[in-house]
């Protein structure tokens, strides 16, 4: 029987090598039992003697976990819109993020899973054992340093913030005095403060109104539009009393309603939260328009309106990128035993 046997190595240029026992000099192999907790300098791992110092280049390390263990809850999180994914991490366990340049691990704080508190719910998105030498940014070594833990891809959302507070009113057609005479009302965090239009007719006449608002931001991830108005019309013998209203929201270059709704006859309940949940991407507006018109028929003051107190674009502070995260469980909370070898090299690829 005839053929190579060993270790085949390929390099970035797609060139092959075969490695066998002549071609290396094994420095050091074992197992090693990983500690339960980090360095004095926060770094994690096992070091291993090599009995000289070498140049990064001249050593090989192979480092295989064994067994690992999973930090994680299952739990299933349902609000009024949502389901939530069904594995997170444990508020009652240990994590860590790592300095991939410098080694240094910081510890992470899971979220308890508070109902109704998105940014305490920690969702696992995929868990997968590491093994690897950790250089820790140096280029000779007299030790190799063994790093292994049981990593979590995560998600660590953030609580919602309400863009418009922080944006550049504007509008048109909005009735004046009192406190409803500036579209910045819409964005003020103060329900009592308004902007909108309507009118009011007398025997025989009718009359039609409407008005926009809307306020700008730079580019979001938005999702939820919330608006607290109110619609209104009363017949009082007229003919005809009614109105309309649109929530939309500016990305893509164009308008998309996300929310309406309409109103005719006797209609005043008061004002009122009405949203809607969704995911929309590179919302840099959000808009209300609202139209109506009412006719007077046997009595005075057949009337129609509108108004708004509060326009709220709702997201997270932060980008989908910036709430993925790696995080780590380590020693008995993620991996115990590492299996390794770390050989002098005598060929090249």
């Amino acid at each position: 029987m005839s053929g190579e046997y060993g270790l085949k190595l390929i390099g970035v240029d797609g060139k092959e090598k075969i490695v066998s026992p002549d071609d290396a000099t094994i420095l050091a192999a074992g197992s090693l039992t990983m500690s339960n907790s980090l360095e004095g300098d926060n770094t994690y791992g096992e070091d291993v003697a090599l009995g000289g110092t070498y140049d990064e280049d001249e050593i090989s390390v192979l480092a295989v976990p064994r067994r690992p263990v999973y930090a994680v809850n299952y739990t299933r999180f349902i609000d009024t819109t949502l389901y939530y994914a069904t594995f997170y991490l444990d508020s009652t366990k240990t994590y860590y993020t790592r300095n991939t340049a410098t080694g240094v691990m910081t510890s992470f704080s899971a979220g308890a899973k508070t109902p109704g508190s998105k940014n305490t719910w920690n969702s696992v998105l995929s868990i997968f054992p590491v093994a690897f030498w950790d250089k820790k940014g140096a280029s000779t070594f007299s030790s190799v340093r063994i790093y292994s833990a049981t990593a979590y891809l995560i998600r660590d959302p953030a609580v919602d913030t309400n863009f418009s507070l922080a944006g550049s009113a504007s509008g048109s057609g909005g009735i004046g005095g009192g406190n409803g005479d500036t579209p910045n009302n819409i964005k003020d965090n103060v329900l009592a403060t308004w902007y909108g239009s309507g009118c009011i007719v007398s025997i025989g006449n009718s009359c039609a109104w409407s008005y926009w608002a809307e306020v700008s931001f730079s580019s979001k991830t938005v999702n939820k539009a919330a608006i607290y108005h109110e619609p209104f019309s009363t017949l009082n013998g007229g003919n005809y009393a009614n109105g309309a209203y649109y929530v939309k929201l500016y990305y893509g270059s164009a308008y998309h309603t996300v929310l309406s709704g309409s109103w005719s006859g006797e209609f005043h309940i008061g004002s009122f939260w009405t949203w809607v949940n969704g995911h929309w991407k590179g919302v840099t507006k959000i808009r209300i328009e609202a139209n109506g018109s009412a006719q007077a028929a046997v009595n005075i003051n057949t009337w129609s309106q509108h108004v708004t107190q509060e326009l709220q674009a709702w997201g997270s502070p932060n980008s989908d990128s910036t709430e993925n995260k790696v995080v780590y469980s380590i020693g008995n909370q993620g991996i115990a035993t590492v299996d390794y070898m770390v050989s002098k090299k005598r060929y090249t690829i």
